[in-house]
């Protein structure tokens, strides 16, 4: 098994520990409720300049997680006060923060276009050789892991680092991350004070617990599996299979 395979094991069995303690013990409560009210307070008090900023910065980190998607989640439901009148408008945060979180991941491709230590080159010339084989699929996937909550680091770096065109990997991501945080937005808007009466009401209820702790392991998944996966071998694989059509029809 490879290191990251190790890792995932470690991770998951962690959380699974984790998970057991705070069943056992009916008193104990995870982070999440103390995280939870200051990412509250603090994205009011940034605001549609920080979802932009805070958009950037969290597309920006090269595979470390920043929670950028809370953030424009509570501003999209943030209310003055119990009156419930909403204070920021869905559809212009989405627009900001799918801006900034364009700006953010294209930083990702100018360090693979430059070199970088972070990414393997043999990969780098697969997924090329990928693209190259198959230039209408790679901006969908390239706009399917931005309209989604899957992290594109490990698919952005490489296609800097193989020269791919900046518009195919710009436009899709636009697409993409606006699509994706407009609705992340209006999920706060519908779904905030749901949210908080399940998570916050009540910390020590079981649901709650498990609530968090299915959260953490979603995100443990979804790195697992980026990392993992092999474009050098998808692209022999369909070279491969290619050659056999090749001589089959011959």
């Amino acid at each position: 098994m490879k290191r990251v395979d190790w890792l995932f094991l470690v991770s998951v069995l962690a959380l699974f520990t984790y998970w057991l303690l705070i069943m056992v013990f009916s008193d104990l409560t995870g982070p999440i409720v103390g995280v939870y009210y200051w990412f509250q307070n603090a994205s009011v008090l940034i605001g549609y300049p920080g979802a932009f900023v805070v958009s950037l910065l969290g597309n920006a980190t090269i595979l470390v997680p920043f929670p950028y998607i809370a953030v424009i989640f509570f501003l999209g439901g943030a209310t003055v006060g119990n009156v419930g009148t909403f204070i920021f408008d869905p559809w212009i945060l989405g627009i900001l923060s799918g801006i900034g979180a364009t700006l953010g991941e294209m930083t990702g491709y100018v360090l693979g276009w430059y070199g970088s230590r972070y990414v393997n080159q043999e990969q780098a010339n697969g997924f090329l050789d990928f693209a190259n084989r198959h230039p209408r699929l790679t901006p969908f996937v390239v706009w399917f892991l931005a309209a989604t909550p899957l992290p594109d680091d490990m698919l952005v770096v490489p296609l800097g680092v193989a020269k791919y065109s900046w518009r195919n990997v710009l436009i899709p991501q636009l697409i993409g991350k606006t699509m994706f945080l407009m609705a992340i937005a209006w999920a706060g808007r519908i779904g905030l004070a749901i949210f908080q009466s399940i998570i916050v009401g009540d910390p020590t209820n079981p649901v709650s617990k498990t609530i968090e702790v299915v959260t953490f392991l979603l995100l443990i998944v979804c790195v697992y599996v980026v990392i993992r996966f092999d474009w050098a071998k998808v692209s022999t694989k369909a070279k491969a299979m290619q050659d056999d059509d090749t001589k089959g029809s011959q």
